[in-house]
């Protein structure tokens, strides 16, 4: 919505409050409808680790599925998020820079006004940045789990590699978390 209102600032004028409720519900939906998955797919099986019993929630459908599915939540969920954020914020502060102040020079007001500009380009360009930095760990470890686990399992099969894995699926979900903590 932003997007279109700064690119297309007349077609914006056309676009309701309802517009913008209809997307949001479209998202939600389409969150749960992707969550649901996992939810009527999984169960938490115990296993045995320093004689304590843990849980591990595991996935029931095949090795194959489950690739399929991790591959789509990444493209879904980090790999076209992040395309779009940099078309977008490139697209606007590309149109930011070319765009001028109308009127005569002055070179102490068209400073500021650049200077400005610039702020504006690199808080959106920390925003795409801090969502890859976020989000990229948590896909990172889920593309290990599903495509990589022999690895991950000769990690920890030593208490100090199960410590470090713990510490980094933790990790992983604290950034994709902190990533709505503004």
């Amino acid at each position: 919505m932003k997007y279109i209102a700064i690119i297309y600032p007349l077609a914006s004028a056309r676009l309701t409050k309802t517009f913008g409720t209809v997307i949001i519900l479209i998202i939600w939906a389409m969150a749960i409808g992707l969550g649901s998955i996992s939810w009527f797919n999984s169960v938490a099986e115990p296993f045995q680790f320093a004689n304590k019993t843990l849980y591990d929630c595991k996935e029931t459908w095949s090795i194959e599925t489950a690739r399929t599915f991790t591959l789509v939540i990444f493209i879904i969920t980090f790999a076209l998020p992040i395309v779009v954020l940099t078309f977008a914020y490139g697209s606007v502060g590309m149109k930011m820079l070319r765009h001028t102040i109308p009127g005569n020079a002055d070179l102490v007001r068209d400073e500021a006004q650049n200077s400005a500009k610039i702020k504006v380009i690199k808080m959106l360009s920390t925003i795409v940045l801090l969502f890859a930095i976020c989000w990229l760990p948590i896909h990172i470890l889920n593309l290990f789990i599903y495509f990589a686990r022999e690895w991950l399992e000769r990690i920890y099969q030593t208490e100090s590699g199960f410590r470090a894995y713990i510490a980094l699926t933790i990790a992983a979900h604290w950034f994709s978390m902190a990533n709505s903590f503004g």
